[in-house]
């Protein structure tokens, strides 16, 4: 190991391994994993390197959600990956805080959410709108920009944006930039349902 090494932390590989997909892991897959270096019978280490974790990576797209194609499969597993990050005792009380900054706020500190699992992450963003920003990474963390683009995408959305879209641009193997759009709850669409016979009122946007 040195200093350079780009390391995942415990917590992370903990959070999709562990809680995301404990349940969902075959037998097969479990031994795969084993053999790759991630034994989950025994206690996690306390770093893996970025190379085992795409290994990880690939093995569970394989296995859990195989038949589909790659992009759509990283997609899921970052999206699964930030449901179980705020599912942890540090992740909700984080959620707290998040849900009441909301998602551009919580998208403008996002370099000190990846550092808290790995010791190389570099965010930058470019905000366009009050509801557009653009987020370069300098590492996607996989081999395909969609885990990234998954759990960016479920982060938002668990801070209170909706429609939301992230579409990952200019990936050169390793960094990416990502377009993130997202709506907000108006006024309007906070409104509970109209009253029955109340023809022509307004209905709650979606």
């Amino acid at each position: 190991m040195t200093s350079s090494e780009k390391l995942i932390f415990t917590q992370t590989v903990e959070a999709l391994f562990v809680r995301a997909l404990e349940n969902r892991l075959t037998p097969a897959c479990r031994e795969h994993l084993r053999r790759a270096g991630l034994d989950l019978d025994q206690k996690l280490g306390r770093t893996y390197s970025l190379e085992q974790w795409k290994e990880f990576l690939r093995i569970a797209a394989g296995h859990v959600y195989g038949g589909v194609p790659a992009e759509a499969a990283y997609y899921s597993l970052g999206e699964r990956f930030m449901d179980a990050y705020f599912g942890t005792f540090f992740g909700r009380a984080l959620l707290g805080v998040v849900r009441l900054a909301g998602p551009r706020r919580m998208l403008l500190r996002a370099g000190m959410g990846f550092r808290a699992g790995n010791n190389f992450s570099v965010v930058e963003i470019v905000e366009r709108s009050p509801t557009f920003v653009e987020l370069r990474m300098n590492d996607v963390l996989a081999d395909v920009p969609t885990f990234s683009a998954g759990l960016l995408a479920r982060a938002v959305e668990l801070c209170g944006g909706f429609r939301v879209v992230v579409l990952p641009e200019e990936f050169d193997g390793t960094s990416a930039t990502f377009h993130i759009r997202w709506a907000e709850v108006t006024a309007e669409s906070a409104m509970p349902p109209p009253a029955a016979g109340s023809a022509g009122a307004p209905r709650p946007r979606a």
